[in-house]
């Protein structure tokens, strides 16, 4: 029986693109305040750059264009991580997780700077709703998932046996992995970006699915 439900949060709960954009304005902002540019200008420049090149290029770009030398990409870093993002759950996940909360514990699991990675969880308001976060770098960056030492302590703080548990992500290398490796089932989020075959240590998800709507139909048949 399924008693606990696990969550990855970048790219499975929101999209994580839309938390760079609101980096991005975060930091055209502040350029447009302290060094007398156009925000517009600043803005169209670096999502023309993401767009084009990647991130990394983007803050490189943005001081060789708009400030010179005397400004750090250190300190637009800095603006990008502590900047309070503008995101939101993907369309009626908020529902969704409230419904599955009365019936379910509910936990999260993320990588990242854990400042950063708790302004998004607070931006999206999963504090009131996950009934355990854990921020795997609060134990080390050599625990970020699949670490099994996270995958233990949100089992731990839920009280739920791995074996009935579902993990929910979308990164085959890190979610699968960690989620098999604790002995929980594991439910794949498909993402056009990753190739399950070239994965070929890890055991088959036992469901992929395209959203988390399709959770309840899973679980009808678990629990």
């Amino acid at each position: 029986m399924i008693e606990a439900l696990v969550f990855d949060l970048d790219d499975t709960l929101y999209l994580e693109s839309d938390f760079v954009v609101s980096g991005y304005r975060a930091v055209a902002r502040h350029i447009a305040k302290r060094y007398a540019c156009t925000y517009a200008d600043v803005l169209c420049a670096m999502m023309t750059t993401f767009a084009k090149l990647g991130r990394n290029l983007v803050l490189p770009m943005v001081i060789e264009r708009f400030l010179g030398s005397s400004v750090s990409i250190a300190e637009l870093v800095d603006v990008y991580r502590r900047h309070d993002p503008e995101i939101h759950l993907l369309p009626g996940y908020t529902k969704l997780l409230k419904d599955l909360g009365r019936k379910y514990r509910l936990g999260l699991i993320t990588d990242g700077l854990p400042e950063v990675q708790r302004r998004k969880v607070r931006a999206l308001g999963l504090n009131n709703i996950m009934d355990k976060v854990i921020y795997t770098w609060e134990y080390g960056r050599d625990k970020e998932k699949p670490h099994p030492l996270v995958f233990s302590l949100i089992l731990d703080e839920l009280h739920v046996k791995p074996v009935n548990a579902i993990y929910i992500g979308d990164n085959p290398i890190k979610d699968w992995a960690g989620a098999h490796g604790a002995g929980m089932k594991f439910a794949y989020i498909h993402s056009p970006g990753f190739d399950c075959a070239r994965y070929e240590q890890a055991r088959e998800p036992e469901f992929v699915i395209d959203s988390l709507h399709q959770l309840p139909r899973i679980l009808q048949h678990k629990s």
